[in-house]
């Protein structure tokens, strides 16, 4: 049954809204409404309590979606390729320290080992004769 406050006046609203979009274009209609102020009577809250997100993620394609993304944009964006030639810089650099203190340490047990083998006594120069001085 139609509520009281809808009775007859609600049936012939309807059927005279019926007859007016059955004869006026709805363009026409809809060029009179105030999409604005229809905007502002939505109660936004109240519609977002009805939304199932789950749903909702349910219903997206992350294949699609990630076939849309510009991976190399982002990539770029993010500064990945600067970060990686930092790391690498810094990675390539520590260990080629590591490498020259091994060097500069086997060339001291080597020396100390040609040192007995030679029978030489005392220590001996502290670099290169061009460089210390000794003839």
């Amino acid at each position: 049954m139609t509520p009281p406050e809808h009775g007859l006046f609600g049936r012939v609203a309807g059927a005279v809204t019926g007859r007016v979009v059955d004869v006026v274009p709805i363009e026409d209609i809809l060029d009179q409404i105030d999409v604005n102020a229809l905007l502002d009577r939505v109660d936004v809250d109240h519609l977002l309590e009805r939304v199932d997100v789950n749903r909702l993620l349910d219903r997206v394609d992350v294949d699609r979606l990630l076939a849309r993304a510009d991976v190399e944009t982002l990539v770029q964006r993010a500064g990945i390729p600067d970060i990686v030639a930092d790391t690498t810089g810094d990675l390539a650099g520590r260990t080629l320290d590591v490498a020259r203190r091994q060097v500069v340490g086997l060339d001291a047990v080597v020396g100390g080992i040609v040192d007995r083998l030679l029978r030489r006594s005392g220590p001996g120069p502290a670099g290169p004769a061009a460089l210390v001085g000794e003839p």
